[in-house]
């Protein structure tokens, strides 16, 4: 899987906006997807934006993954309606929420930023559709944890549990611990764009907060 390491400044530019003031716009028609693994290290699309904007704060960067926190729409264009809607993914459970790997970014005709994406929802009839996304941050978020939890735990949210590694690329499977065990984490450490809890035994586990959640859940 492509992951994320949360909020910051987007390897990538921002375009400019095509007004001088600033828009909402309306980020209740954003978009989705679910990205199924999570603890393989897929690559991302190719980004596709060529812009030569100084980049922005709180954006996710090209390459990384978000989810879906509540119904959002992908789109044809930036500029979003409902008739060039591509799909509707509806408000989910956090384990089943909606994943795309960012590649690029627009503005709407009033200026409002956008996320160019892929779907990476494994197994659903919408996945590797392309489109644009909302990028408010009320509507979708960063897939993979950039903190260490301040107490230092982390509990297995995923049905089917987490594999531990040796490894941060999660490669040479350790160990197995099923949904509802507590881990105690070491330290955070990044992986391309991902990242990794290093666990108080020094095997590697997943950060992405569908598979894990941090405190004793």
């Amino acid at each position: 899987t492509t992951g994320t390491t949360g909020s910051g400044t987007p390897n990538g530019i921002i375009p400019p906006a095509t007004t001088n003031g600033t828009s909402t716009g309306n980020p209740g028609t954003g978009s989705s997807a679910t990205m199924a693994s999570s603890q393989t290290n897929g690559k991302a699309p190719a980004t596709t934006s060529n812009t030569t904007v100084p980049t922005a704060k709180n954006v996710a960067a090209k390459g990384t993954v978000i989810y879906g926190l509540k119904k959002v729409g992908l789109y044809k264009s930036p500029t979003f309606k409902a008739s060039n809607r591509l799909a509707w993914y509806p408000k989910q459970k956090r384990v089943n929420r909606p994943m795309f790997v960012v590649t690029g970014y627009a503005r709407s005709a009033n200026g409002t930023l956008r996320y160019k994406v892929c779907d990476v929802n494994h197994g659903r009839k919408t996945a590797s559709k392309t489109g644009y996304l909302t990028a408010s941050k009320k509507y979708v978020g960063p897939v993979y944890y950039a903190t260490v939890p301040k107490n230092k735990r982390i509990t297995v949210i995923a049905k089917t549990g987490i594999n531990a590694y040796k490894s941060a690329t999660l490669n040479g499977k350790a160990k197995h611990y099923k949904a509802g065990i507590r881990l105690t984490v070491k330290k955070l450490v990044k992986h391309n764009l991902t990242t990794r809890y290093q666990l108080s035994n020094g095997l590697y586990v997943t950060a992405n907060k569908k598979l894990v959640i941090v405190g004793n859940n």
